[in-house]
């Protein structure tokens, strides 16, 4: 018996639950049809509870990478760190062109951090700092197995490439453009390297 759909006779009525994926047109459905709670957005994803969220953490962002070559001072300039917990720096091989000088980052031209002993130029510095932008308070403190500020090591032997890591917590709050300076402290150039930084969030 057919089936009166408004005001038409002869179609046939469409039961509860009988829609198959191959009767869906590809792409038909979109956000406006799915009925997950919060707002669809660039910094949201759909979580398998049905409601859109922000990210709650752990990515992991190239800020920039520095090649420590020549010159007696190399910058990232401009770097956005309202959008991260941590800053991460990855050390290889920066060492001073001649004599013996500590590795110095200076934040906006006024903090500054000295990253422990000295390097000489026939040695050169390998590892990780971890800048911790949730304190209001700077305070360095040196974390390694060795209990020696650093590791140093000829560049060319990789028995001697250790890491070492420091927790450093200052108050960046707010500060959307960043500039972060590495200098050695004696105002020697540097010869060799790269220093790779990251933002965590």
């Amino acid at each position: 018996m057919a089936t009166t759909i408004n005001g038409s006779t002869g179609a046939s009525q469409i039961q509860d639950n009988t829609v198959s994926n191959a009767k869906v047109v590809d792409d038909a459905i979109g956000i406006a049809e799915l009925s997950a709670t919060g707002t669809a957005s660039s910094s949201t994803f759909l979580r398998g509870d049905n409601a859109w969220a922000a990210p709650s953490g752990g990515g992991v962002s190239l800020l920039g990478a520095i090649a420590t070559t020549s010159g007696t001072s190399v910058a990232l300039a401009s770097v956005n760190l309202s959008l991260y917990n941590k800053v991460y720096f990855n050390f290889d091989q920066v060492s001073p062109a001649t004599g013996s000088s500590i590795l110095r980052i200076s934040i906006n031209g006024a903090a500054t951090l000295d990253l422990g002993t000295a390097i000489a130029n026939d040695r050169a510095l390998f590892g990780e700092l971890m800048l911790d932008l949730n304190s209001n308070v700077m305070n360095l403190s040196q974390s390694s197995p060795s209990g020696t500020p650093i590791t140093t090591g000829n560049a060319t032997d990789g028995a001697n490439e250790k890491n070492f890591l420091y927790q450093v917590q200052t108050d960046l709050t707010a500060l959307t453009s960043v500039s972060l300076t590495f200098t050695w402290s004696t105002g020697y150039d540097f010869d060799n390297g790269s220093i790779l930084v990251y933002g965590l969030s």
